[in-house]
């Protein structure tokens, strides 16, 4: 190993605890109120080193969301190899959101720091339902005439964002698989 990627592995590490900081104190309270300071201490790292790879915490918060999308792709696609269903993907989506759920919560709520979060997910959803749904997709959308796949991949995008937000909001509600199932069966016209 040269000293360029032991430098990238030190680079990822100390941009992921402040990441993960800056999402703990996001679950413990207000963003507004967060401050440089905090998220160093939560990170147990130095404010020279927050500077030396953040200008301020709005650049943190913008690469700590695309971090989280990031391992969202990672888990949610098939690998190259790997067939998948829409119907798995969707369960997969629900799966990383609960193992994230507290971060996601906070990112979503009402007065949350991410009001374009929202945005960001339903563009991801989007792109991905055009990619499974379009001509040679793993979705045959025979059963929806006369809809064109990329209206509907924006009609289930904005679902899947819907049954996410949803689902974090009920305490008591069916598990990530069910969900995707839910999905799922939402989506595509059962034959009678």
């Amino acid at each position: 190993m040269n000293a360029a990627q032991t430098l990238d592995r030190r680079v990822q590490r100390t941009r992921g605890l402040l990441h993960e900081a800056l999402f703990q104190l996001i679950i413990a309270g207000s963003y507004e109120r967060i401050t440089v300071q905090d998220i160093t201490e939560q990170a147990n790292l130095g404010r020279t080193t927050f500077y030396l790879h953040y200008k301020d915490k709005e650049e943190l918060l913008r690469e700590s969301i695309k971090a989280l999308l990031h391992d969202m792709q990672l888990e949610v696609e098939p690998g190259e190899t790997e067939q998948c269903s829409m119907q798995i993907l969707c369960s997969r989506i629900f799966q990383h959101v609960e193992r994230r759920q507290q971060v996601y919560r906070a990112m979503l709520k009402e007065n949350g720091p991410a009001n374009n979060l929202g945005e960001v997910l339903r563009s991801y959803f989007i792109e991905l339902c055009q990619r499974f749904l379009q001509p040679g997709g793993s979705l045959d959308l025979s059963c929806i005439p006369a809809i064109d796949y990329e209206i509907f991949a924006a009609h289930a995008a904005g679902s899947l964002f819907g049954l996410v937000s949803w689902w974090l909001d009920h305490e008591t509600s069916p598990s990530a698989e069910e969900m995707g199932a839910i999905f799922f069966q939402l989506m595509v016209k059962k034959e009678q």
